[in-house]
């Protein structure tokens, strides 16, 4: 039997013989690498990222790091380098936090402020247990208050995030580290 063939279609000049739905698929590939690309930056200086790093700080035990993520206000009045490295949060919790749980931003009427729900997980002391008791741990829930900078970076507003009665925060309740003072 024979075979019909026909004869191939000459490729017009100047043509890329891309169809349009492929066309179309690439256009959405990139649309979604840009929106991809751009929703990670913006994340990145956003106040949950900023918390994030103050925790991480927090749990590396440095006090320098910390520092510079504490609100401008809050070194002025509240918190100057000496009384901030006598802070439980500087040395206390290194390498005991286990894991960190931001909740949604709560924004109130200033554009410049939010709130930040935080849980944190920390492994208990093991001062004075015997090594098959130190699996406990603690869950804290702190309202981490955030307020952007007038360079429109987030910075961690302690004064506001601690309990007004004991002015401390909720993760502060813990023991900390003794090596840590």
């Amino acid at each position: 039997m024979a075979r019909i063939m026909s004869r191939s279609k000459p490729l017009v000049e100047g043509s890329t013989s891309i169809k349009f739905s492929e066309m179309i698929v690439m256009a959405i590939a990139v649309i979604g690498i840009f929106m991809g690309v751009r929703a990670y930056l913006d994340y990145r200086r956003g106040p949950t990222f900023a918390l994030s790093e103050y925790m991480g700080a927090v749990k590396a035990g440095n006090p320098q790091n910390q520092y510079a993520l504490v609100d401008e206000l809050d070194k002025k009045g509240r918190f100057p380098p000496l009384v901030y490295e006598k802070n439980t949060l500087c040395h206390g919790y290194t390498e005991r936090i286990e894991n960190t749980a931001f909740s949604p931003e709560i924004k109130g009427s200033d554009p410049d402020r939010v709130t930040i729900p935080m849980v944190t997980t920390i492994r208990a002391g093991s001062t004075g247990k015997q090594l098959y008791e130190n699996g406990q741990k603690e869950t804290y829930s702190d309202k981490m208050v955030m307020r952007k900078n007038k360079d429109g970076h987030w910075r961690v507003v302690l004064s506001a995030s601690v309990d007004k009665s004991t002015g401390k925060l909720e993760l502060q309740k813990s023991t900390p580290s003794p090596e840590g003072f």
